[in-house]
């Protein structure tokens, strides 16, 4: 019997989005079809939605947090990008993201941070196989491209922050890691931030949060995760914030300041703040500014005379996926909390509903599933 599926085409900024039907047929070899469970709505998308990240002027199928079930397989003996067996109705994780692998960082080992990335859903969705992008009830992947999601790991968690939690992870290793007992403060709590709270508790840290109470429930959620105190911006000066934390790591011993500051906000006014907050040699990683959203006035002396360490981090790589997968495993109520994140979930139809909700603030993750 013929299959056909839905997709949601991204026609421009502003623009609303075309619901399409397309035919589902076979994947070639070494590639795999993936039936939606779960397609996460990224701040990304909703910078290219609103134009913050320039796309190029076609149509296309957009999205990049793609969990599904395998529904076929092009080839035997298929592996996962990581050498693991799959095998029809596994859940896995899709990435869309290709590093060329021949530039200077690919060569140096850095994927991460190819300097000619390309991703999977550049591609008409005229073309067949159609479905190259994330807003829609199938996938066509590369096995290049898929993690599969391991026993014990729960596919809603982990469809809750399958770029957030590995971008995350990617930038902490690129800064050092995290150390037991250090004073971590987080700016922001969407994805990014709700993800470094969490893996900076995992790591025996002391976490400070700075969010929003436009959406209460952000407030429960990283105090859920293990937030010592979480600050509203909106309500608590900059001046009282600073304070507050410089007061913390005077009472724990940690100098004039956050061992690590991590900007996850995605708020340029955010940035100016992180320098002040972090202590002299301690390390600022910013992953969150991820659009084009203008510029701010900084104080540099600040970054000379703390000797403040700056790490930008904006991708991730197929290791840092599975780093993020193993890291639910092991830590199960971590993996309950992630599922609660999950407060909104559409049907591809309704992608303009959800692109606007997402943008006003109301989820604290929306998903597409069929």
């Amino acid at each position: 019997m013929d299959k056909s599926g839905l997709a949601a085409i991204f026609k421009g900024p502003n623009a609303k989005f075309e619901i399409r039907k397309y035919p589902v047929g076979s994947p070639e070899i070494g590639n795999v079809l993936l039936n939606l469970e779960y397609s996460g709505i990224c701040g990304t998308d909703i910078h290219i939605c609103n134009g913050k990240l320039q796309m190029p002027p076609k149509e296309l199928i957009i999205g990049h947090e793609f969990t599904g079930r395998i529904e076929s397989i092009g080839g035997s003996g298929a592996k996962d990008a990581l050498g693991n067996p799959v095998k029809v109705g596994d859940a896995v994780i899709a990435c869309v993201a290709i590093p060329c692998e021949k530039c200077f960082c690919c060569g140096h080992g850095e994927l991460s941070s190819c300097m000619n990335f390309g991703v999977t859903y550049l591609k008409s969705p005229e073309e067949k196989p159609h479905f190259h992008g994330g807003f829609a009830e199938y996938l066509f992947s590369s096995l290049k491209n898929i993690v599969k999601i391991p026993d014990g790991v729960n596919a809603k968690s982990a469809a809750a922050f399958p770029c957030g939690g590995p971008t995350i992870i990617r930038a902490c290793k690129y800064a050092g890691g995290l150390e037991k007992g250090e004073l971590v403060v987080v700016q922001g709590t969407g994805a990014l931030g709700i993800f470094a709270v969490a893996l900076a508790v995992s790591q025996g840290c002391r976490v400070v949060a700075i969010g929003s109470s436009s959406n209460s429930e952000r407030k429960r959620i990283v105090e859920k995760l293990g937030a010592e105190l979480v600050l509203d911006y909106r309500m608590t000066p900059a001046a009282e914030r600073l304070k507050k934390i410089h007061d913390i790591a005077k009472a724990h011993g940690r100098g004039n300041g956050a061992d690590v500051v991590i900007e996850t906000s995605g708020s340029p006014e955010a940035f100016p703040e992180g320098l002040e907050l972090v202590r002299t040699r301690g390390r600022y990683i910013v992953p969150g500014q991820y659009s084009s959203s203008g510029g701010v006035k900084i104080n540099p002396e600040l970054i000379t005379f703390k000797a403040i360490r700056i790490t930008g981090s904006g991708q991730y790589c197929m290791d840092d996926l599975g780093n993020y997968l193993e890291f639910l495993r092991e830590n199960r109520k971590t993996q309950e909390i992630f599922g609660e994140c999950i407060t909104h979930e559409y049907k591809v139809k309704d992608a303009d509903l959800a692109i606007a909700d997402v943008a006003a603030g109301k989820a604290i993750k929306a998903v597409f599933c069929k």
